[in-house]
């Protein structure tokens, strides 16, 4: 439809509402705000409008306090106890509107509204540098008990930085590309940083677009505490029954955990028998004093699931070549011996646990820096302030899909 058309018939868009699920309650937890406009063909989404950039922003703000008005009347008619999502684009919030836009929403208090339930939904644009003139709106909003979401985390510059900067209480992640396995290559380090700096700044992680089980899943693998998309409940007219997917949710949580616990056990049981064959091969091969020429007889013990292995002291400094698996043959690496690695995330964090522990460590999946492909080390304490690592490649890891997790 034509914008114009649109504004001209404003008393034909309606507010409709997607609930939000919680991982803790298995219940309704919110509902977001989404615009709909009555066509003769039936109540049509007014996102394209809103996302369309040659529609002036005036109208916008119109449509915003047009659906935000009839929106929060009616939560406040229902006397739910749930939140209300409202969508707002940051240039409103720092628009000349600006103090409209903050009365407007303190007014509704006065109208039996505890403003703990409301949600502002900050839609993000690429202009970085006027985060800090929101930040002010968004903590004199937070002092009244107004909460903040950023919306689609995954859009728009330098998201860390603007998250750092908001505080948000709520880091919105949308998922509907995740068929795609371009996005998951993509994004999943991306969403991994996001889950971090949301326990850094004490904000919640709230994936939307979800339309399967697999989707389901994945975003209660990264840690999310809200849930969202057609997979739960489509946009609807009315408000829905906060049980409506609680026995649903809890089968399908259930599903998640036994897949969890097969595929941890699997993790803890591949350490326990690595670190019984690394004890055999270092009493095998000790008589053997020269660590380089030791280092390659116990990597062929381990040709099956190692491409890659070298030894380090306690403050990280390189004490043999890497040995390597090319094309069928161990290749010695002399170029790396003597450099320190004690910058690595958890290095420090590991010897010390092989040292207290006595056992070697099966690392989480990461980005090798060399090959870009996702690994993981298994390290051994190999002898007093001498520690062994051993990459494990990615072909053991194809057949082996738990490691993949």
């Amino acid at each position: 439809m034509d914008p114009l058309e649109i504004m001209l018939d404003l008393e034909k868009a309606k507010p409709y509402y997607q609930a939000i699920f919680s991982a803790d309650s298995h219940e309704v937890t919110g509902y977001q705000v989404l615009g709909y406009i009555e066509t003769e063909t039936g109540n049509k989404s007014l996102s394209e409008f809103f996302q369309d950039d040659n529609v002036p922003e005036d109208f916008k703000i119109e449509m915003d306090r047009h659906l935000h008005k009839q929106a929060l009347e009616q939560f406040i008619e229902a006397d739910l106890k749930t939140s209300i999502y409202l969508i707002v684009h940051q240039d409103y919030l720092m628009s000349s509107e600006e103090d409209d836009f903050i009365q407007e929403i303190l007014s509704y208090e006065e109208r039996g509204l505890d403003l703990s339930q409301v949600v502002i939904e900050i839609v993000e644009q690429d202009d970085i540098k006027k985060v800090s003139v929101l930040a002010n709106s968004v903590k004199y909003l937070k002092t009244f008990g107004v909460k903040f979401a950023i919306n689609d985390a995954l859009k728009g510059a330098n998201n860390l930085d603007r998250i750092s900067t908001l505080e948000p209480d709520i880091i919105k992640i949308n998922l509907a590309s995740l068929q795609s396995q371009s996005f998951i290559d993509n994004y999943q380090n991306i969403i991994y940083s996001l889950s971090l700096l949301a326990r850094k700044v004490g904000a919640e992680l709230l994936f939307d677009g979800i339309h399967s089980s697999y989707q389901f899943h994945y975003a209660w693998r990264r840690n999310g505490r809200y849930y969202q998309g057609e997979f739960f409940s489509g946009a609807k007219s009315h408000f829905v029954e906060n049980t409506v997917w609680k026995d649903k949710f809890k089968q399908d949580i259930g599903q998640f955990i036994a897949i969890e616990r097969s595929n941890l056990t699997a993790k803890y049981q591949l350490t326990a028998q690595l670190n019984q064959q690394f004890h055999d091969v270092l009493i095998q091969t000790k008589r053997v004093k020269e660590l380089d020429s030791r280092l390659e007889l116990i990597a062929e013990e381990f040709q099956a699931i190692c491409f890659r292995m070298y030894v380090t002291d306690g403050e990280g400094f390189q004490k043999t070549v890497n040995i390597e698996y090319k094309e069928s043959n161990w290749v010695a690496d002399q170029s790396v011996k003597s450099k320190n690695w004690s910058w690595r995330p958890y290095f420090i964090e590991n010897v010390i646990r092989m040292n207290e522990e006595k056992v070697g460590i099966l690392s989480d999946l990461y980005s090798d820096i060399e090959t870009g492909e996702m690994i993981r080390t298994f390290s051994y304490p190999m002898a007093a302030d001498l520690y062994l690592f051993m990459d494990i490649s990615q072909m053991y890891m194809d057949d082996n899909p738990y490691l993949l997790w």
